[in-house]
This record gives structure tokens, C-alpha cells and sequence, in this order.
């Protein structure tokens, strides 16, 4: 039922756009810099990540946001989320279906970003392209499971209010709190959910990325957990 609610919302085109839009980055980047990229060492992905990764993630949590917003904003409309309530559905489960909703599209645009990135490698760089497909695998699973508190949280503040515009802000507040210089150096900012997808698994950071992962599981469940018990508080800003 979600996913059929979806399809009378911009949803999916703005998903669809922003994983264009952040395709786009590396691939622009490469086209008038590339001297500046394909004279460094390492790895093509690697590179690639750390000259583009930043504005690509900050692309990716504005999604979620913006996506957040568009899901609940629909169940507010013509009172929907009280309508909602008088049938057999638990507001929970409701919630859930949202976040699995969130997460697979953001899923699909990781393999859009991917696209561009195998591209950007081959057109630019020179190297066993089977290598690179191993390494980006590894690191979209990351990306995914770090988006994954990102989600949780917007999805959460979301609920919370009627008026969007109210939750979009405090969601603002939140990825300029990730993006600010003071977060690569701080081990309480760097575990901020909408800092963690902007993290890079080869990349030195205030911690290693198994404990990032440690992390973001934990946030996920957390916030699931506090949402399910939070259910009768969201019904004060209805």
C-alpha cells in the first residue's frame, strides 16, 4: 500500500533527479580537472571518492530528507495519517514501510553513482576494471548501511509534524551540523547520522569503518526502537 501511495507523489522523480544530479558530479569534475586527479596515486575508485564523495553525499542525505518530507507530508494531507488510524494498521509498521521505502531508494541511487563512477574510471583511468567493480562493491554496501541512520532519523523528525516546512528545517539544522569542519575531527559529530554517509571506507577518519558500521547499526535500531515507543507523542503535534 506504501508503494502504490508513492506513485501519486514526486517521489520517484525526485529521487530519480538527484541520483542524476549527483551522477553528474564526478563525471563534471573529471571532464574539466582530470590533470589534477589522474596524476594522483592510488586506487581510480579511491580517487575518484575523495575528490567527489563530499558533494555526492551531501546530495544523497538532502534526498532523504527531502524524501522524508514528501512521505509523511502525503499522510497529512486531508487528515490521511487519522484516517490511517482506524484501520487494522499499526502506526509502527507504517513507519517501517516508509524507512524500507527511503532505503531502497537510496539503494538505486548508490548503483546510479556507481554507473558514473565505473564510467569516470574507465574513460579517465587505466586499470583492471574487475579490481574496481570488488572495491565499489564494498564501498556501496557501506554507503547503504551508513544512510541507513540518515533515513531513520529524517523519517522520524518528519513524523513528528504536521507542517513540512518545520521538520525540513530541523533536518537542515542537522546536515549543517554534519558538514561543518569541526565534524572530521570530532568522534560525537563524525556518529551524527547525517554525518556517517559522508564517511569513505579507505579513507583515515576519527575511527575505523568497522566501528563506523558498529555505529550505524546501532543508531538504526535505536531510532526505530524510539520511534515505535514514541508513536503517542507524535499524536501531540498532529
Amino acid at each position: 500500500m506504501e508503494w502504490k501511495k508513492r506513485k501519486r507523489t514526486g517521489f520517484i522523480l525526485t529521487f530519480l533527479f538527484g541520483a542524476i544530479l549527483a551522477g553528474c558530479v564526478p563525471i563534471l569534475n573529471m571532464a574539466f580537472r582530470s590533470q589534477l586527479y589522474t596524476g594522483m596515486d592510488g586506487s581510480p575508485l579511491q580517487i575518484l571518492l575523495e575528490g567527489n564523495w563530499q558533494m555526492v553525499g551531501l546530495i544523497n542525505v538532502s534526498l532523504i530528507v527531502v524524501g522524508a518530507g514528501i512521505l509523511y507530508n502525503t499522510e497529512y494531507i486531508h487528515n490521511a495519517i487519522q484516517k490511517m488510524q482506524s484501520l487494522p494498521l499499526k502506526e509502527g509498521n507504517i513507519f517501517f514501510s516508509k524507512f524500507l521505502i527511503i532505503s531502497m531508494a537510496c539503494l538505486g541511487v548508490l548503483v546510479i553513482e556507481a554507473a558514473a563512477l565505473v564510467f569516470s574510471s574507465a574513460y579517465w583511468f587505466s586499470g583492471d576494471s574487475s579490481a574496481f567493480t570488488m572495491e565499489w562493491l564494498k564501498n556501496i554496501g557501506y554507503f547503504f548501511i551508513l544512510s541507513l541512520p540518515a533515513v531513520a532519523l529524517a523519517l522520524m523528525i518528519a513524523s513528528f509534524f504536521r507542517n513540512m516546512w518545520i521538520a525540513f528545517g530541523i533536518n537542515v539544522i542537522g546536515i549543517f551540523l554534519a558538514i561543518t569542519p569541526l565534524s572530521n575531527q570530532s568522534m560525537i559529530i563524525a556518529s551524527f547520522p547525517f554525518k556517517l554517509p559522508f564517511q569513505i571506507l579507505d579513507t583515515p577518519a576519527v575511527a575505523a569503518a568497522d566501528t563506523f558500521i558498529w555505529i550505524a547499526l546501532t543508531e538504526t535500531i535505536l531510532l526505530l526502537l524510539i520511534q515505535r515507543a514514541a508513536v503517542n507523542i507524535r499524536r501531540i503535534f498532529v
